[in-house]
């Protein structure tokens, strides 16, 4: 049995889900990370390039935001080299932080990745049926 020291704190409670995504928010490199993506998949490498932080760093980040729901892979392509490629995409289609007497809101809109690469798909269908 571990004495209790009365100069330790006691252990914090776990930090629920709206207070994560609000210090993923907080944190630059996550923020980058779903900037960048919001709009167009991105690998890992082009993550890399652009937000200039170690390698660790960003499979950490992207493994927290997959961890909250707010990063997804969209796809996995191969590249000229055969080598296997996650492309990322975030799932936040729109957020939305509001405080509102000594509460704070968060509202959430998520994207569905599945439909899409539908979507995605169906267009290149078409296109090539065109030609």
């Amino acid at each position: 049995m571990i004495p209790l020291d009365a100069n330790v704190a006691p252990p914090l409670p776990p930090k629920d889900r709206k207070e994560r995504i609000l210090d993923a928010l907080g944190d630059d490199a996550a923020r980058g990370i779903l900037l960048m993506i919001s709009d167009t998949a991105h690998s890992a490498q082009e993550l890399l390039a652009a937000n200039r932080i170690p390698q660790s760093t960003l499979y950490r980040k992207l493994h927290d935001l997959q961890q909250l729901g707010l990063v997804g892979i969209q796809r996995t392509a191969i590249t000229a080299e055969g080598k296997r490629v996650d492309l990322y995409r975030s799932l936040l289609e729109e957020l939305r932080v509001e405080l509102q007497g000594a509460q704070l809101r968060i509202q959430v809109r998520f994207r569905d990745l599945a439909a899409e690469r539908l979507k995605t798909l169906w267009h290149d269908v078409r296109r090539e049926a065109g030609r």
